[in-house]
């Protein structure tokens, strides 16, 4: 281990200690420990969080954990193997049994694409093994890395993995990270049309941009934008009012609305406010 690796391993700034993405977060909470840690000022126009998850279910059944729909890429290491996971556009489900660990680490939309070198959108939905990127990743490589058994020793090692490939940011990183920042902050920017009259520049561009450095179309980011506060909702709502959830995020019809919303969580709302009160399915 490097010097530099042992002095930087204590500036990792931990996030909030939330399940969220997590389609069950109450249950998820109680079967692993998630955690996520801020970028160092190096990567943070590239990474949103690193991330570790770890379990001890010996002598239980085995958990499914399902992730919801991200516009991100993420990457991932355990002892036994390391994969890179591109934008999901349904639910990403990984099961967890026995006792483990994995360190990762969740790109922003856009942030995969200086060490890829090609269009992200070859990746959506895609599961591909770390050395395609990172040839040096072998065995020896992760066992090493896990067996530090100190999360911000490991993510200190994966940023090292990171920084020695020198990514740059472009002007249209730069203008994809402005667009998203906006429409997070904007409740009211709901489509491509407004997007694009805001920033002054085409469609055609912001569908060229997206797909090649995002791996998606801004019009699903916008939708994912608008589902995720549904989502939000009915874990924290008793009995959520849909049809007044629809109209608040902007759906003329509440038919669109149930529609878009089972497309992205793979259940109805009502499905999924019962699945999350009765921890059905897990």
């Amino acid at each position: 281990m490097s010097k530099v690796l042992q002095k930087s391993a204590n500036r990792f700034q931990k996030k909030a200690r939330r399940h969220k993405g997590i389609l069950d977060p109450a249950n998820a909470a109680t079967r692993f420990q998630l955690s996520r840690y801020l970028p160092s000022a190096d990567l943070a126009p590239f990474v949103e969080h690193h991330w570790t998850i770890h379990w001890d279910l010996r002598g239980q059944p085995p958990y499914i954990s399902e992730v919801l729909p991200h516009s991100s890429v993420n990457f991932a290491f355990t002892v036994d193997r390391a994969w890179i996971t591109g934008v999901t556009t349904g639910i990403y489900q990984y099961e967890v049994k026995d006792v483990g660990t994995i360190v990762g680490t969740m790109f922003k939309p856009g942030g995969f694409h200086p060490f890829w070198r090609q269009p992200i959108v070859m990746l959506t939905d895609k599961v591909v093994d770390v050395k395609e990127v990172f040839p040096e990743v072998d065995e020896e490589f992760r066992h090493a890395l896990l067996g530090l058994n100190d999360d911000e020793l490991m993510v200190a090692w994966v940023e090292e993995l990171l920084l020695a490939r020198k990514p740059a940011l472009d002007q249209n990183m730069a203008l994809i990270n402005s667009i998203l920042e906006t429409v997070a902050a904007d409740k009211d920017l709901r489509t491509v049309e407004m997007v694009t009259e805001r920033f002054y520049v085409s469609g055609r561009t912001i569908q060229y941009l997206f797909q090649k450095y995002v791996g998606v179309g801004l019009k699903w980011v916008l939708m994912r934008y608008r589902l995720l506060e549904a989502v939000e909702l009915a874990a924290q709502l008793q009995e959520p009012n849909w049809a007044s959830v629809a109209a608040d995020l902007g759906y003329s019809h509440q038919s669109h609305f149930v529609n878009d919303f089972k497309k992205l969580v793979g259940k109805s709302p009502l499905q999924y406010t019962q699945t999350i009160r009765t921890g059905e399915g897990k």
